[in-house]
């Protein structure tokens, strides 16, 4: 799969990039992709194809790559699926005369299913491999499986192992036995009623593990399997399914649900991230203060509440198996209160400083997100931090104990007289444009929501005034630290992080004010 790391540096001047556009209606997140107003979609699902669906044989769960694909998708687009179970054997005939709007299973692109269905694009590449006994050494390759005439193939009807493989052993041919389920198929192959099958590296992965490395992959990939989903001829789906795809393929989600599921899953026991800590459901207090966009915020057009860090805590307690509790306070008393332990934890980007390890502990760190200065849009008596600083007569807007008022404290001391502190970021952004102050250090995310929802009257110049890492809080001492600071380190390895950092600060478009 192809990996697309984002550097926080490019995603910001994505985002000042993305300011300059004007926004769209549709909106908020995905403003360019398909609205379907929450269609119902009656997607045939057979539901047992480990990762793809199944059922967790831990749990009973229902679960897979496709569930967390669509749903995502539906996220997207605004659709609703209505998962409808059917077996493999007649599931492409049944979504091509209509009994369905969509199906999934892991489906093959190939040029005979074409014409009875339509085909998304391919959101999978997976490569067909010889799945053979762990002490085979009669051949190592299809080449050399072909020239033996005492093997015996097995294969499973109508799948992309029973086409790819024509081309070595024929329809016809007396060396090929056909099955009906792959369970069924790798059972032949262990007690030796088959010599070979073929099968994608995922799925040969899982087999070896259930079966206590009684078998294993033998030789180069036979085929190329990209796979798809499946619709009735001519469906209007398939463009917008279309649109969401790419747009999971640009911004990493594609190349995150790949890692989770087929290395991050166990089919052995069930376990997604098994070498993570478990905390037992356990209820997190978190203070937030709702009102850093993109962080944390009321969506102004729909009202929800939603944001960067919502999204980030989410997927950290799905893999740790804890349950956020978030509780509305006050910028201005938070890290007191959660150093106080009134919280077990906070959020609203806050700035790993080292006055404030003094008060409370930190996670690692989530973001790193650069300070600008923000001025009225028809600015030009300076352009950086050195100029404003030379003119005795400019003075600097700041909001207490932010990242921003630290920062700038190299350049203006406290009492220089020409620092104007305030307890809110958006009163901050008011003086501004009135011309109480004439400048005010804001992070690049911060900043253009601001341009947006003011109609271009605020911008930034300059370089970076300083990089500014941010990071949850906890009391001092917290045991929540460190099963906090494994979860984030493995959302940096697999991917999501990326995806998420691209999700709130280069696809989210705030909505403009009335």
């Amino acid at each position: 799969m192809f990996k697309t790391k984002h550097s926080i540096l490019l995603i910001i001047l994505a985002m000042l990039a993305l300011s300059l556009m004007p926004v769209q209606a549709a909106g908020p997140v995905y403003p360019d992709l398909p609205d379907l107003e929450g269609q119902e979609i009656a997607i045939a699902v057979e539901n047992l194809y480990t990762p793809f669906q199944f059922e967790n044989p831990a749990s009973g769960e229902v679960m897979g790559f496709e569930y967390d694909l669509v749903e995502e998708l539906c996220l997207r687009i605004n659709c609703t699926p209505s998962y409808q179970y059917t077996s493999w054997d007649v599931m492409i005939a049944s979504v091509g005369e209509g009994q369905y709007d969509m199906g999934m299973t892991g489906i093959s692109i190939i040029e005979e299913r074409k014409e009875i269905v339509d085909f998304s694009d391919p959101y999978i590449n997976l490569q067909q491999f010889l799945l053979v006994r762990a002490d085979e050494d009669r051949f190592e390759d299809i080449e050399e499986f072909a020239a033996d005439e005492n093997l015996i193939l097995g294969v499973q009807q109508g799948t992309a192992g029973y086409w790819v493989t024509l081309d070595y052993i024929p329809e016809d041919s007396d060396r090929r036995v056909v099955y009906n389920e792959f369970g069924a198929l790798v059972q032949a192959l262990i007690v030796g009623d088959v010599d070979a099958i073929p099968a994608d590296a995922s799925a040969a992965a899982g087999f070896v593990s259930t079966t206590a490395d009684a078998v294993k992959l033998t030789g180069p990939a036979i085929s190329e399997d990209t796979m798809g989903f499946i619709f009735p001829k001519g469906s209007e789906l398939v463009a917008p399914i279309n649109a969401a795809l790419a747009s999971m393929t640009a911004d990493g989600f594609l190349d995150f649900l790949y890692h989770k599921w087929f290395v991050e899953y166990v089919p052995a026991t069930g376990e997604l991230y098994a070498d993570l800590p478990d905390l037992d459901g356990q209820e997190i207090a978190i203070a937030v203060e709702n009102l850093y966009l993109p962080f944390q915020f009321e969506e102004a057009t729909t009202g929800e509440v939603m944001g960067f860090e919502y999204d980030l805590v989410a997927e950290i307690c799905s893999r740790i198996n804890c349950a956020p509790d978030y509780q509305y306070t006050s910028w201005d008393v938070m890290i007191a209160s959660v150093g106080e332990g009134q919280y077990d934890m906070g959020m609203t980007g806050i700035s790993i400083i080292d006055e404030r390890k003094e008060i409370v502990d930190f996670g690692d760190p989530y973001i790193n997100l650069q300070q600008f200065l923000l001025v009225r849009a028809d600015e030009d008596r300076f352009t950086d931090m050195d100029e404003f600083v030379a003119n005795e007569d400019l003075l600097l807007g700041v909001q207490q104990g932010t990242a921003g008022f630290w920062v700038t404290l190299d350049y203006l001391s406290e009492d220089s007289g020409r620092r104007v502190v305030y307890n809110e970021f958006g009163a901050l952004v008011q003086a501004l444009i009135v011309g109480d102050v004439d400048a005010i250090p804001a992070d690049a995310a911060a900043a253009a929501g601001f341009k947006s929802t003011t109609g271009g009257a605020v911008k930034l110049t300059g370089p970076s005034i300083s990089d500014d890492e941010m990071g949850f809080i906890f009391p001092k001492g917290s045991e929540l630290v460190a099963p906090m600071n494994a979860a984030l380190a493995s959302l940096k390895a697999d991917g999501y992080l990326d995806f998420l950092l691209t999700k709130w600060f280069f696809n989210y478009q705030p909505a403009p004010q009335e």
